[in-house]
């Protein structure tokens, strides 16, 4: 099962069932979401709990919420694939998808990164006139984030996915 665990603002934005205590068994399948919004535009950042991995997904619209399931995973699997993770690894983690969840947020120091990652992205759209998804996705997985074993969240995705599905 993939927990997503929501911030206030984006349960509010969304209007799903949100469990209220997250129980994460396993925080590989865990990631931390929140909705921003830049130049009137509405984002949503979704954070690994584990590998803080991460990446940005939008600009939405309302009618994109009733599909927001379908937008996590396919962010989630171009995203990897674009950072360069095998794809046989990434194969092997979708296959242990067997729904989504969403609950209550857990930790505070997730929402920290989050909002360094916010940053990064309003000084990009902020010197280009305009948010490039895509270019903002490749770079944000380069940050150093020192409480890592690996120290960027690229690489220390791409290794626990190594370790947990390599044969």
């Amino acid at each position: 099962m993939l927990t997503i665990q929501c911030t206030k603002k984006l349960m509010d934005y969304i209007n799903k069932d949100i469990d209220q205590l997250p129980n994460i068994q396993d925080k590989l399948f865990s990631w931390h979401a929140h909705l921003f919004i830049i130049q009137r535009k509405k984002y949503i950042i979704i954070m690994n709990n584990q590998s803080r991995y991460n990446f940005v997904l939008g600009p939405l619209l309302k009618k994109d919420i009733k599909h927001l399931d379908e937008l996590i995973i396919e962010g989630i699997k171009d995203n990897l694939k674009a950072d360069g993770i095998e794809q046989s690894l990434i194969d092997e983690y979708l296959k242990q998808f067997d729904g989504i969840r969403y609950t209550k947020t857990s930790e505070r120091s997730i929402i920290g990164q989050i909002n360094d990652c916010i940053y990064y992205a309003e000084v990009i759209q902020e010197a280009n006139g305009e948010l490039d998804v895509t270019k903002v996705n490749r770079r944000l997985n380069e940050f150093v984030m020192l409480k890592l074993p690996l120290t960027y969240s690229g690489r220390t995705m791409n290794n626990d996915l190594g370790k947990r599905f390599s044969i």
